[in-house]
């Protein structure tokens, strides 16, 4: 038995000003205690703050986003497999001492994704610190339309036929990445090229993968991208930069979730020369930023599921940072703190169709502590003091984990 105890906590939904003692057994919540409750025989574990375990929904594990030399990064494009899985275990461990429990790897071509949610799951051999990473969500490669863009994470495919039997050669993928549009041109604070896909290839898609009981997250900017995805019913729209207000009303009716990732685009806006973006080009990002701040509000209040998540793995965008430095965003937006805690912990778990997310008797124990609550700064949520997941705990102070008895 394993008893954390803590000052204040936040339950999936609401926040909670009070001391709170959490009951972890067998690698689940047992009892949720108001004050501190000494339970002999338990291990006590203390904490200033206690919540779900972040979700981190939108990530590449195996590109750094340390590494902003462009020579440097193409270079690690090319470096291989064993690189490429060594960066990503570099990664989880980052999340991990962020507080994040669990990540969506939203596709690589190398099915390096695959690899990293099998050495995770296998929680019986391998490293001991390898027991407690984050849990790996993976779409493993995605599917983007031949010579179109996406080169680094997505298979081709040519025409529906070919679209859809791709999707249902990916039974052992969690989620069915699709790429729908291309990248945004800054300065003219547009998408790049027409959608990939018209209705009727990305509706074979999405069908083929409701035959095999698999979620789809669509890659996709501009209007006429997420027009066409939120009719052929995909489930969540990632970066959904260019939004307004009738497809968020259309996204709200459909239950359609949006993943903003708003750090890339911020990120270049505020190191422009990185990417040798002039003028006109910090101007238009000024814009897009703009309108993904009012999207980000509206959206809230028009009920539209969000997702946080960072691209983590872009150029400037670190793995666990990403995820911080998004939710900060939020907050600025005009998100109050509940719903921007929700977007990271119970939401992203309901629309996966996972469980947790929730501090509640029977839920899985997979858990966040942190030194202070965020009603005293969001910062305080940026290194954890320890995660829980399955009962097994890791410590920012330690090496070493072990499992709640």
């Amino acid at each position: 038995m394993l008893a954390i105890h803590a000052d204040a906590w936040f339950d999936g939904e609401r926040l909670h000003h009070a001391p709170v003692t959490v009951c972890v057994q067998d690698g689940r919540i047992a009892a949720v205690h108001p004050g501190r409750l000494n339970l002999p025989g338990a291990e006590d574990v203390h904490v200033g703050f206690i919540m779900p375990g972040l979700v981190e929904s939108h990530a590449h594990l195996f590109l750094d986003g340390h590494e902003q030399d462009p020579t440097r990064r193409q270079a690690h494009m090319e470096a291989g497999r064993e690189v490429f899985l060594a960066t990503g275990r570099r990664n989880l461990q980052r999340l991990r001492a962020a507080g994040i429990t669990l990540v969506r790897d939203c596709g690589d071509r190398w099915g390096i994704n695959h690899a990293l949610r099998a050495m995770v799951d296998d929680r019986t051999t391998g490293r001991p610190d390898d027991r407690t990473l984050p849990q790996v969500r993976s779409a493993g490669i995605a599917i983007r339309r031949k010579g179109r863009y996406g080169s680094f994470m997505a298979e081709e495919v040519v025409d529906a036929a070919s679209a859809a039997a791709a999707v249902r050669a990916r039974a052992d993928s969690d989620d069915i990445k699709i790429v729908m549009t291309g990248i945004i041109d800054f300065a003219a604070a547009a998408v790049k090229g027409g959608p990939q896909f018209d209705l009727s290839e990305l509706s074979a898609m999405t069908s083929a993968a409701r035959e095999l009981g698999k979620p789809t997250v669509a890659h996709c900017s501009g209007r006429e991208g997420i027009d066409i995805a939120v009719r052929a019913g995909i489930g969540s729209i990632e970066h959904g930069f260019f939004l307004d207000a009738e497809l968020l009303d259309r996204m709200a009716a459909a239950g359609t979730a949006w993943t903003p990732t708003w750090i890339p685009v911020a990120w270049v806006r505020e190191h422009p020369e990185a990417c040798a973006v002039g003028p006109e080009g910090v101007a238009g990002l000024g814009r897009i930023l703009d309108q993904h701040r009012a999207n980000l509000l509206q959206a809230h209040r028009r009920g539209v599921a969000i997702l946080a998540g960072s691209d983590a793995g872009s150029l400037g965008v670190r793995h666990g940072d990403g995820l911080h430095d998004d939710l900060a965003a939020y907050l600025e937006a005009g998100l109050p703190l509940p719903a921007v805690l929700a977007a990271a912990t119970s939401v992203p778990r309901r629309v996966m169709g996972l469980p947790g997310g929730r501090l509640a008797a029977g839920e899985p124990a997979d858990l966040a502590g942190f030194a202070a609550s965020p009603l005293a700064g969001l910062s305080y949520l940026r290194r954890a003091a320890m995660t829980c997941i399955g009962g097994r705990i890791w410590r920012a102070e330690a090496t070493t984990s072990h499992a709640a008895a």
